[in-house]
């Protein structure tokens, strides 16, 4: 009798619990439709602290990070999501390592991204986001390494040496000053920002 009734008051307790996390999820769903993403936050950790096993919260809980340009920590929520065995499907593994190639693209850790779209294309192959920012994520990754090949080419010369031998007009040009940010237009938004995918199954089963 008294194994049977723990077991009973185990099975309450694991009960309110699982209701308790699809309250906060519910509540982290209705706070990111508004872009209150402070908030979604909060309601996605408390989600995920109450079942550390939940893909779905810890993955949203990502997705807020990434839009408040908290990009370190959302890859390390992508990563952590992608771990998980409860993904009941392909789309929602494709959606996690497309949006940790965004996180990475958007730390500049070029061949990182570059490994989670090509991962996201294995359970996705004809997604056409992640093919564009995998096409990005590789003509930067090429780009920074040629830049760092030139870098090694250049020859090491002695600042004050170079500075005896050289009168100004002979002085290398300087860089020009950084662009400012700017306003993307529609048709050039593909080419220079990655693309995001929604949060995954808002509404839990």
């Amino acid at each position: 009798m008294r194994f049977t009734f723990s077991f009973l008051c185990l099975l309450m307790a694991l009960n309110l619990a699982a209701q308790d996390q699809h309250a906060h999820l519910r509540k982290g769903d209705r706070a990111y439709d508004r872009d209150q993403y402070k908030e979604a936050e909060q309601h996605y950790r408390n989600a995920a602290d109450r079942d550390v096993r939940s893909s779905r919260a810890v993955y949203n809980l990502g997705n807020t990070l990434y839009q408040q340009g908290k990009f370190e920590e959302a890859g390390q929520r992508f990563q952590q999501a992608s771990a998980r065995e409860d993904q009941p499907s392909k789309a929602e593994q494709a959606d996690t390592w497309h949006n940790l190639g965004n996180a990475m693209l958007q730390q500049r850790k070029f061949k990182e991204a570059v490994k989670a779209y090509e991962q996201s294309l294995r359970y996705r192959p004809g997604d056409q986001d992640s093919r564009m920012n995998l096409q990005m994520a590789k003509k930067k990754l090429r780009e920074e390494m040629q830049k760092q090949q030139e870098q090694q080419n250049q020859p090491q010369q002695n600042p004050q040496n170079q500075n005896q031998d050289q009168n100004p007009s002979q002085q290398p040009n300087q860089p020009p000053p950084p662009e400012k940010n700017r306003q993307q237009n529609p048709e050039h938004q593909q080419e220079d920002q990655p693309s995001s995918t929604p949060p995954q199954q808002k509404q839990p089963q």
